[in-house]
């Protein structure tokens, strides 16, 4: 069941994912079909020739969220522990939480919808939600193969060595998020048909849109072929070695979102482990 916002009240939104995973291309619609205020370009990392069309990351929340990790102990290739909040000094903690609510106060304050996004969200979420505690998740996922074979390419490293990676990011991801309002996507089918994807996010959100409109909108900016969402043709088990626990949640959280449903607590936490 969706838990939407009522309408007419504020949103925080966070776009949350392993890296590769279609973000950019959902914040982008979140920012120009749903409302979503994702701030200013200035604010932004640079385009480049991996992303065109901008990433809609905030650079100084992408620094903080680097500073996390780098005191927990980990990188966006190095989880850290999945229950460092709870081994974390207070001090510490009560420190990082101040720093997210500064941030959120001096991009935030004046937008009513606000949104930011980041592949390091997935490990350093629970910092933000202590200082925004009515963040809403949506939640991408794409093909594991497509995912890791861009992360290596992008990084020139073998896909070998990238193994239990995607598990890694959403097992930290649904733990994270799992009281929060958060909202699953697949990737794949936002670019196969994405009106009713989109529609579905705006439900949850509690967001009016005219659908047809939507679908004009999208029309502009979902763009299947090209070359960066290509790997999204490839089936989910070319990869060789693709370990069982990867596969397993891939699969049930295809099944669990066709249509515009949404994965079961009790399941992701079966398949979680």
């Amino acid at each position: 069941m969706s838990n939407a916002l009522p309408i007419g009240s504020s949103r925080r939104v966070t776009v949350v994912s392993i890296g590769r995973s279609g973000t950019s291309l959902i914040a982008r619609i979140l920012d120009e079909v749903l409302g979503i205020d994702f701030g200013d370009e200035a604010d932004h990392i640079p385009k480049n020739h991996n992303n065109p069309d901008g990433y809609f990351e905030n650079a100084a929340f992408m620094a903080f969220n680097d500073r996390i990790l780098q005191a927990v102990g980990g990188w966006v290739l190095s989880p850290p522990p999945i229950d460092y909040p709870a081994t974390m000094p207070t001090a510490t903690i009560d420190a990082l939480v101040n720093e997210a609510a500064t941030l959120l106060d001096k991009y935030a304050a004046d937008r009513p919808r606000f949104g930011w996004k980041d592949p390091r969200l997935s490990f350093t979420l629970p910092i933000w939600q202590a200082a925004c505690p009515n963040m809403m998740p949506i939640i991408a996922f794409r093909k594991p193969i497509s995912v890791l074979s861009s992360i290596a390419a992008q990084l020139n490293r073998p896909i070998e060595s990238l193994s239990g990676l995607w598990f890694a990011y959403y097992q930290r991801v649904f733990a994270y998020t799992d009281h929060m309002p958060r909202y699953v996507v697949s990737f794949d089918d936002l670019l196969s048909d994405p009106t009713p994807v989109v529609m579905g996010m705006a439900r949850h959100l509690g967001i009016v849109v005219d659908e047809n409109t939507a679908r004009g909108q999208l029309a502009q900016i979902v763009k299947p072929q090209q070359s960066r969402h290509f790997s999204a043709e490839i089936t989910s088990n070319t990869l060789p070695g693709l370990d069982p626990q990867t596969a397993g949640l891939f699969d049930y959280l295809c099944a669990s979102t066709r249509n515009g449903g949404q994965p079961a607590a009790a399941q992701l936490k079966l398949l979680l482990g």
